[in-house]
């Protein structure tokens, strides 16, 4: 504005004025709403941005990009006795189940399938014990929406599957690991910001 006002009048005590005037805006709207009016604007459209810094690059930071791709599943129709066999305690957290056609059929945790509760239930089929089966990520979607399912459904991983029609499972993501990216992400921001990259 202040530089507009100076082009168009060549008059410097009114460009003065225009820059006191957009400094004592900016000032008032930074105090009343906590960031700036354009800022303001991208929170109507749905996006949680503190400054322009955030703009660009949260979208870059994909579930497709952040997912773990080399991710351990098994038949859900396998039974718990021959899953405890297959998948010893201590070899992996978690396994993804998938169903006859490849598809989502949700995961378990191994230390929870080698439980004593299950000790009387080894023939019956691992996905009974199953959990989220109908949650899962989206490769498209962003460190927020990811960050935002895992706290409503408070989990500390999610399976990424293709599609919500199709269900087959592209890989795993942590909510720890989202956090780290984001995290380093954000510093790495900053530091080119401050000139120190």
């Amino acid at each position: 504005m202040t530089f507009l006002a100076l082009e168009m009048t060549g008059d410097l005590p009114i460009t003065a004025l225009v820059l006191i005037a957009v400094v004592a805006s900016s000032v008032t709207v930074r105090k009343t709403f906590g960031y700036s009016f354009a800022t303001w604007r991208l929170h109507l459209r749905g996006e949680s941005i503190r400054s322009a810094h955030d703009v660009g690059w949260i979208r870059d930071l994909t579930v497709g990009g952040l997912m773990r791709r080399d991710v351990p599943t098994i038949a859900a129709a396998t039974s718990v006795g021959d899953f405890r066999k297959e998948v010893p305690l201590g070899s992996t957290q978690r396994m993804i189940l998938a169903d006859d056609q490849g598809r989502y059929a949700g995961m378990v945790l191994v230390p929870e399938a080698h439980a004593e509760k299950h000790d009387e239930d080894v023939d019956l089929p691992v996905r009974d014990i199953a959990e989220l089966r109908r949650s899962f990520l989206l490769p498209q979607m962003n460190a927020k929406e990811a960050m935002a399912l895992f706290d409503s459904i408070e989990t500390e991983a999610l399976a990424v599957v293709d599609s919500r029609e199709n269900l087959r499972v592209l890989g795993l993501l942590t909510e720890s690991h989202t956090l780290r990216r984001y995290s380093e992400e954000l510093d790495r921001r900053r530091r080119e910001l401050a000139g120190e990259l």
